[in-house]
């Protein structure tokens, strides 16, 4: 399951007013509010609040809170990481809405329409050519770009929205809780890397043992369960953003242009080694090794912090990295899960093309990876081919192989 977020904006609000609407708006169980999971804060525009967790308000939540105030309300929303938008509503009445993405759920819901710069520019005091590129659904064509040059997240990310709150004078990351204190790897106690590929090494490995390899007749994949009694995990292999000794060999690589930074992070002071590394990029933006280290850095620090995802940097990072080394795996396998939205299922199946290439003992496991994200961009044929090329190796049997070839009624499934 992706993020599911509601911030309400209050342009112009006063705060004791504010918090009394949303104190009135709790009592709608439908809501599932609970005020002690939400989070205030005050902005020269006025105050805003990020709701707790399992919050469900949109619309009637926008027009209930515009209801109980004299100024406009902004309920904005991130509906399971795939898509953002926002409720406008005044007195009662709606003003705009918007989505950035359209027939998510059928043909027309939610509809595709353009959201009204003029109008939202006039309730927050900008000017509208600053926040009218947000205000266009994504089509697909434009993804990975971004609607203004000093934006974090990429057109087809749903983090969108905290640049364009942004545009509106309301800082995203003021609303998240402030940092704990850092944890080292030791003191999280959890392996990020599966049993079955912790031992693996980071490139042109064998395959996580499974099945002998003689090919599965057409018909009969239950030739697998004579072989072992259930189905496998898809392992989690190394990669540059689980595998800490990794980033740290490369740390190493940058010690003669970054010595105190490299310090930092060996010790895992993740925060503190973040601002040496904004630095030190600009410095010698030619160096792989700072871009991996601070994709690391923000990685570790939203396992630890609730509110906000750094996935936009994180991904741009990686992004940057694999430019300067197109034949990195370690890169390769990170950059792949790390955006999930539709739009980018396009870019999986390059990297994940690439890594068959690249990466052929573990070949099987990402065809079937591959499989998946053919499906899900419509797809079916070669999503059919992938798995029809893995069942043929008759080398590994996991659960999601079995899944989608249910999924797609193959023979014997």
């Amino acid at each position: 399951m992706g993020v599911f977020l509601h911030t309400v904006l209050f342009p112009g609000g006063e705060a004791r007013d504010c918090r009394e609407a949303v104190q009135t708006a709790a009592w709608m169980p439908q809501l599932n509010m609970e005020l002690d999971g939400c989070h205030w804060e005050s902005y020269d525009k006025g105050p805003a609040v990020l709701l707790n967790d399992d919050c469900c308000g949109f619309e009637e939540l926008a027009e209930r809170l515009s209801g109980l105030l004299p100024g406009p309300v902004m309920v904005l929303y991130i509906y399971d990481d795939d898509y953002w938008g926002y409720f406008l509503w005044k007195t009662g009445k709606e003003l705009d809405r918007f989505a950035s993405r359209t027939d998510v759920f059928e043909e027309g819901i939610p509809p595709y329409r353009i959201g009204d710069a003029q109008t939202v520019a006039r309730c927050f005091g900008v000017q509208p050519e600053c926040i009218a590129r947000y205000l266009i659904p994504w089509d697909g064509e434009t993804a990975d770009e971004y609607a203004y040059e000093s934006d974090r997240a990429a057109i087809g990310d749903s983090w969108q929205l905290a640049d364009f709150m942004g545009a509106l004078g309301f800082d995203f990351d003021r609303l998240t809780p402030s940092e704990p204190e850092e944890e080292t790897e030791a003191e999280q106690g959890a392996e990020s890397v599966s049993p079955m590929a912790a031992d693996l090494p980071a490139a042109g490995r064998e395959a996580v043992p499974s099945a002998a390899s003689s090919p599965l007749p057409e018909t009969e994949p239950a030739v697998y369960r004579r072989r072992g009694a259930l189905p496998a995990d898809t392992p989690v292999f190394p990669d540059a953003l689980n595998d800490l000794d990794y980033v740290k060999r490369r740390a190493e690589e940058a010690a003669d242009i970054a010595g105190e930074t490299v310090r930092r992070f060996c010790e895992e002071q993740y925060q503190s080694a973040l601002t040496g590394l904004n630095t030190d990029i600009q410095a010698h933006p030619e160096r792989a090794a700072l871009y991996l280290m601070r994709a690391f850095c923000w990685d570790r620090l939203d396992r630890l912090n609730r509110g906000r995802s750094h996935k936009p940097e994180i991904d741009r990072d990686l992004s940057r990295a694999l430019e300067l080394e197109p034949d990195n795996i370690m890169v390769l396998r990170a950059r792949c899960p790390v955006t999930a939205t539709t739009n980018r299922y396009k870019r999986h199946i390059g990297d994940l093309s690439r890594l068959i290439e690249l990466d052929p003992g573990n070949g099987d496991f990402h065809l079937v990876s591959r499989a998946y994200r053919y499906h899900w961009v419509g797809n079916d044929d070669a999503a059919r081919a992938d798995l029809e090329e893995v069942l043929r190796h008759g080398r590994i049997w996991t659960v999601d192989l079995i899944y989608l070839c249910r999924e797609f009624a193959m023979p014997g499934f």
